[in-house]
């Protein structure tokens, strides 16, 4: 036994994981639909079924897993809760796996996000397969609601996954019946209550001398009655019709038949009629008995072949005793060959039949034969539905008889067709309540069943569209295209397709939509009829338009501007022309214009030429100062300037401010007050407070500083006309004067001091005077 520790490596329980047969298809819609369940009723963005296996989780269903995992299908154990839930075969609830000690480490924390799990055991035939989970990726508490909902869940995909193991086996069991069928040497007809024929094996076709293709939908009376008894036959169809009563059924029969050629012999076949789908089929298995004469010889040719047959083929006495059980009958029971033999066959499967014992017994008696379904038990225990066919033969010594049973499992495909007929009454329900649009087209192109979404979407009601062709509401440019995918479908080069296309709405406006079409076909791979899901998606590309258009937009504006950068760089290297200009060809000169002015100044000069010599260096110290400004200026739009700030006391500092601007204003400031600022640039703004002060205002009328716990404000006073109201917003900005008395000035001065402030991690700014002037303000940090 494995050590429950380690389940996830038990072999048996790996091979009960591939045996449900869910990982060798695509999701099975049951599964799908309770992962989406699961999101909808505990509100978690993913949710998984995920079957583990031995070296790896598969998820047979999944919503909301990120990629690349989502496209994989599975991860590595190294990425697994749900491998814990197997080992412990028991739920596993955390609420932020990062902080407990069993997952820190796992690699799906990192990589896909898991944070907050829950998970339950799926468990079926007392194996646990994997775990049915929600996951979010923030750490969550789980209420006992929202486990309970996965509880429940979990048990509904464990029904799910036996569900679809069930109809895998049905289907195996079917093709077997099918392969019996074919290799049958019966004849074996089956006819519908109309008389006309619906299935038609090898063995009818030799005998009859008629292929399968052209026997089925013909009239069994024009292909193998004799014409004097067809009027007996039709009347016998009649009163089955009418009465829902055959009185052949179930009986061995003697008749007459005749082949393609016209060559009338004998047939013997047992009739049992059945009801599919509410439809009345009689199934009769026939057999020449012209050669009756050999029979003892074709007894022991199917004898080999008995045992051969993947049906349990029996042999019997009357009193029940077993004389011959072969392979089949040992796979379909359990019970080998030496453990069968000299057995009572009833006591043995416990067989129950739908009458008594002694009806069977005098219908062998009577007819040599029975067919009907038996119910028996395996040795495993397990009750199994059988189809069972009895035929008497006599014995090898010719003195007595005894009785050959034919008998296949039904089981499954009894519930396979429940199954069915659930499933489509599920179909139907999911077809007419969706939200998205759904029609089924005939081959032949017109509209079979719509449901309300579809038929809402282009106008119409349901009744509407059906029986009108699709192509009528499908633009006119749209249809060739939908033409040639439907060819690819029936040419077998792909089962679906998608594409967009635009559909005519009952009042004339066109509605794009996203539509997929799979063609469905029969167990014969004969087309059937073409199945599309239409999603409406007009919004969705009237914004993608709209999207493409603003990136059309945006990409014209990104070609104008590195048109504009282009002109920038060129205005750059001309600005840096002119940097170098005023620097050296007009510094120079301008410097030697200022030095030998100043020299003229200290000289004795009559007095006509010191007025001439004054205006000279006037002129000479404005050019100069322009030169300063436009540099600056240029400089300050280059870069921001930095500077390094010192702490200064700021009395000695506005002293030295006024010497360098020649003029004696009363000061006001506190003796200990300190600042941190650069005292070049500090000498300066304040210099060009006074100047602008002198040309505008008529000079400064006192410095006042004010401290405060964080900040120190220095403020210059005059009694000029102030600053226009229109222009104190744009005051500090390049080329904006301070006022307009007549003073020169070229509107450098006050950006350049604001730039200075800002970099000093100070600010500048202005306010009327009370009740005339101005007052020119300098903030900066206190030290």
């Amino acid at each position: 036994m494995a050590d429950p520790r380690h389940r996830v490596r038990d072999p048996e329980r790996v091979a009960a994981v591939h045996a449900t047969g869910v990982l060798d298809t695509a999701e099975p819609p049951g599964l799908g639909r309770l992962t989406r369940l699961a999101t909808r009723l505990i509100g978690s963005p993913t949710a998984l079924v995920s079957l583990v296996l031995d070296d790896r989780q598969v998820f047979a269903s999944q919503v909301g897993l990120p990629q690349p995992w989502a496209d994989l299908g599975q991860t590595p154990l190294s990425h697994s809760f749900c491998q814990h839930v197997v080992d412990d075969d028991a739920p596993l609830v955390v609420s932020d796996a990062r902080l407990v000690d069993r997952l820190k480490d796992n690699l799906a924390i990192g990589d896909i996000g898991v944070i907050a799990y829950a998970g339950m055991p799926i468990r079926v035939d007392g194996q646990t397969l994997g775990s049915f989970c929600a996951i979010d990726g923030q750490p969550r508490d789980w209420s006992d609601e929202d486990l309970a909902v996965l509880e429940d869940l979990a048990a509904a995909v464990a029904t799910e996954i036996e569900l679809v193991r069930a109809a895998r086996h049905a289907e195996e069991t079917s093709a077997v019946v099918r392969r019996i069928l074919e290799v049958s040497q019966d004849a074996y007809i089956a006819i519908d209550a109309d008389g006309l024929v619906v299935e038609w094996n090898p063995a009818a076709a030799k005998l009859f001398g008629r292929t399968r293709q052209e026997a089925v939908g013909e009239d069994l009376a024009q292909l193998i009655i004799p014409g004097e008894y067809r009027e007996a036959h039709y009347g016998g169809l009649t009163r089955v019709r009418t009465t829902g009563v055959s009185k052949l059924a179930g009986q061995r029969i003697e008749l007459p038949a005749v082949n393609r050629e016209g060559r009338q012999f004998p047939v013997e076949f047992t009739l049992q009629a059945t009801r599919h789908g509410g439809r009345l089929v009689f199934h009769a298995f026939l057999h020449d008995i012209s050669a009756r004469h050999a029979v003892e010889i074709e007894l022991r040719r199917q004898a080999e072949l008995i045992d051969a047959a993947p049906a349990a083929i029996i042999v019997r006495a009357p009193d029940g005793t077993i004389r011959f059980w072969n392979t089949g009958a040992e796979h379909m029971y359990g019970w080998p060959a030496s453990a069968a033999r000299g057995r009572n066959i009833h006591r043995l499967l416990a067989t129950v039949f739908p009458g008594s014992t002694a009806t069977v017994e005098r219908a062998l008696a009577a007819n040599g034969r029975w067919e009907g379904e038996v119910t028996h038990r395996r040795s495993d225990g397990r009750s199994i539905v059988v189809l069972s066919r009895h035929v008497v033969r006599p014995d090898s010594g010719g003195a007595g008889h005894e009785v050959i049973e034919t008998n296949t499992d039904i089981t499954g495909r009894r519930n396979a067709e429940e199954r069915l007929a659930a499933s489509e009454r599920q179909f139907r329900v999911q077809f007419h309540q969706s939200t998205v649009g759904q029609a089924i087209v005939g081959l032949d192109g017109l509209v079979q069943h719509v449901n309300e979404a579809y038929a809402r979407m282009i106008g119409y009601s349901p009744e509407q569209l059906i029986g009108r062709r699709n192509e009528d509401f499908t633009h006119p440019d749209d249809r060739a295209e939908g033409t040639l995918m439907t060819a690819r479908l029936f040419a077998g080069e792909q089962e679906s397709y998608e594409r967009t296309k635009r559909l005519v709405h009952a009042d004339g406006h066109m509605v794009d939509v996203h539509i997929g079409v799979r063609l469905v076909r029969d167990a014969d791979s004969t087309p059937l009829n073409l199945i599309g899901v239409i999603q409406d998606v007009t919004e969705q590309l009237r914004a993608q338009r709209e999207r493409d258009a603003a990136e059309a937009v945006l990409a014209e504006r990104n070609n104008q501007l590195e048109l504009a950068n282009g002109e920038l760089q060129r205005a750059n290297l001309l600005k840096l022309d002119l940097m170098g200009m005023l620097s050296h060809d007009i510094g120079t000169p301008l410097t030697s214009i200022i030095g030998y002015g100043e020299l003229l100044v200290e000289s004795d000069l009559p007095k006509p030429l010191e007025a001439s010599t004054a205006k000279i260096m006037s002129a000479a110290r404005r050019i100069d100062e322009l030169r300063h400004n436009v540099l600056s200026m240029c400089t300050l739009s280059e870069t921001r300037l930095r500077t390094d700030r010192q702490r200064v006391r700021l009395a000695e500092a506005l002293r030295d401010a006024l010497d360098a601007a020649d003029q004696q204003v009363p000061l006001s400031c506190p003796p200990a007050s300190e600042v941190l600022v650069n005292p070049a640039h500090l000498r300066q703004i304040v210099v060009n407070f006074l100047t602008n002060a002198n040309k505008y205002g008529g000079g400064a009328t006192a410095i006042e500083v004010t401290t405060a716990e964080l900040s120190t404000r220095i403020a210059v006073h005059d009694r000029g006309p102030g600053v226009p109201e229109e222009l104190r917003a744009h005051l500090f900005e390049r080329y904006t004067r301070a006022g307009d008395n007549g003073a020169a000035g070229h509107g450098l001065g006050l950006h350049i001091v604001a730039s200075l402030a800002e970099a000093n991690g100070g600010s500048v700014g202005y306010q009327p005077g009370d009740p005339v002037g101005s007052v020119f303000c300098l903030t900066l940090e206190s030290a």
